[in-house]
């Protein structure tokens, strides 16, 4: 009998925009997870499996049944529970047995009984009770924020899962301590969201977007539902155990250990995402419905510096630089999507992106983070003088809602650059607008090129081999999606900052 755990239970599976969530018949055995249709269909084989060796797990941050299986660079499984206290079960399950096949690897492999891929195995399964315990934790203080509404169900809910997480957090610490102990130095990778959110590339070595590559399900992560008020985020540090992080290719974010109180180097999922180096083969995975894993460049991936790449703070912050460098490097989006009919939009967050940086430059230590930025100035009472940086943070938010909206407009099947444009805009910017401003926008939006040449453009970076391919499309309504859903995670936490203080202005321009 296998000591390593061993588990079967139904847990909801994402398939497409089409089918959505479907249930699935999911058994962990001896170190591998797979999944059936139905436990009626069993003896017909699986239609997926994951070796856990290999496979990563991240905890979504705002659904408290959802978490992600997650091979990098290779397949992303998006898989609910019915309840978080089966959430909770399956994911101690999963860890232990990712920690099991790791130990159980370097005793055959190296005749030691621990080793630096036994601690990464500890601290990967660490990291994923930390997640489970800032969310429980967060949601006992949602809960109880107002003492005259306090909502009893999801108290009591929270509450009775913090405590096992707690022992289960604190007996894996000990684990990890002990291998500390006998002269092994730890390096652990930083982790993410999302989610939901892909790895952190960095200048030398450039990460690619994870992609499904299942033809009929996995096509799209779905969108988060909702994100709750307040800096709820697995981007948390892991101080006390690691102080390195991860720069190469290979490995994604999962277990976050800056030696600052800031993870530099982003979720994925804002958002976003998590983990250790691959250490089998893509082999050791079945193909999910049989397809082959295809991976082509898009605008949203080649980009250097990506809204996917912002890792928020242990306070859940949203660091200036690497904000503003995404920022900056989405500029050209907008040429290729309007071309002169969105150098309005363009110019606009061009020109706030400016004022940041300039205010950015003059005491970057001070300003580290946007939240930093905006306190500074409520302090001296200067949030609404003429070009202040928190009337630009404000305007720069809203045109990036903007952008976040065109990007799923495309992502749901919109294929009239015009609709799609114009949606948008009336989803976010027209409200702020008067009269004179509308009436220059709906005509610049009837200059918008067809969605033939929008993706031409943002799928250049494709190569010719794969002009005009279905891969191609596959590609951009993936990448686009999940730099939306990055996007759309810290507009949100700058939406709710700004609601918080009192700061976003509702008056009318032009």
């Amino acid at each position: 009998m296998s000591d390593r755990p061993q588990m079967e239970g139904v847990l909801w599976k994402w398939t497409n925009y089409l089918s959505g969530w479907q249930p699935r018949w999911f058994v962990l055995d001896n170190g591998v997870l797979a999944y059936y249709k139905s436990q009626e269909e069993v003896h017909q084989g699986s239609k997926g499996a994951l070796k856990m060796s290999v496979c990563e797990i991240a905890v979504h941050p705002t659904d408290q049944t959802r978490f992600d299986l997650i091979i990098p660079h290779e397949q992303h499984f998006y898989v609910k529970a019915a309840t978080p206290a089966e959430r909770q079960t399956w994911v101690v399950a999963l860890g232990t047995a990712k920690a099991c096949l790791a130990d159980s690897r370097n005793r055959k492999e190296q005749g030691l009984e621990e080793s630096k891929e036994t601690l990464k195995g500890k601290m990967s399964e660490l990291r994923l009770y930390c997640d489970l315990l800032l969310q429980q934790v967060s949601n006992i203080k949602t809960a109880a924020t107002d003492p005259e509404q306090v909502d009893q169900e999801m108290l009591h809910e929270s509450s009775s899962l913090l405590s096992a997480t707690c022992d289960t957090f604190i007996r894996t610490m000990t684990e990890c301590m002990k291998l500390a102990d006998n002269s092994f130095t730890p390096q652990i990778p930083n982790t993410s969201m999302n989610s939901a959110l892909p790895p952190t590339p960095t200048r030398h070595a450039k990460r690619p977007y994870n992609r499904t590559s299942s033809a009929t399900e996995n096509r799209h992560s779905p969108t988060p539902v909702s994100i709750p008020k307040g800096p709820t985020t697995t981007y948390k540090n892991l101080e006390d155990f690691a102080a390195t992080r991860r720069t190469t290719e290979n490995e994604r974010l999962s277990a976050s250990a800056p030696t600052s109180p800031m993870v530099t180097d982003v979720p994925s999922n804002l958002p976003r995402p998590p983990t250790l180096e691959t250490t089998g083969p893509p082999s050791d995975v079945e193909k999910d419905d049989d397809e082959e894993e295809r991976k082509v460049k898009t605008f949203f991936t080649a980009v250097d510096h990506s809204f996917t790449d912002v890792r928020l703070t242990v306070s859940g912050d949203i660091p200036t630089a690497p904000f503003l460098d995404a920022c900056n490097d989405m500029l050209p989006f907008f040429d290729h999507v309007g071309g002169p009919a969105m150098a309005p939009v363009k110019m606009d967050v061009q020109g706030n992106i400016r004022k940041l940086t300039q205010k950015y430059s003059t005491n970057p230590a001070a300003y580290s983070t946007l939240q930093d930025i905006i306190k500074q100035e409520m302090a001296t009472n200067t949030t609404q003088v003429k070009n202040s940086a928190t009337d630009a943070i404000m305007w720069l938010k809203r045109g990036l809602q903007f952008a976040r909206e065109l990007f799923m407009e495309i992502v749901q099947g919109e294929r009239d650059c015009t609709v799609a444009v114009g949606n948008a805009y009336e989803k976010t910017l027209k409200k702020y607008h008067g009269f004179v401003v509308r009436g220059v926008v709906a005509l610049a939006i009837k200059a918008v090129p067809s969605y033939e040449d929008f993706r031409t453009k943002v799928t250049s970076p494709a190569g010719e081999e794969y002009r005009d391919t279905p891969l191609v499309e596959k590609a951009l309504m993936q990448d686009a999606e999940t730099y939306a859903d990055a996007l759309g995670v810290l507009t949100t936490i700058l939406h709710e900052f700004y609601v918080t203080h009192n700061l976003d202005s509702q008056e009318v321009v032009g």
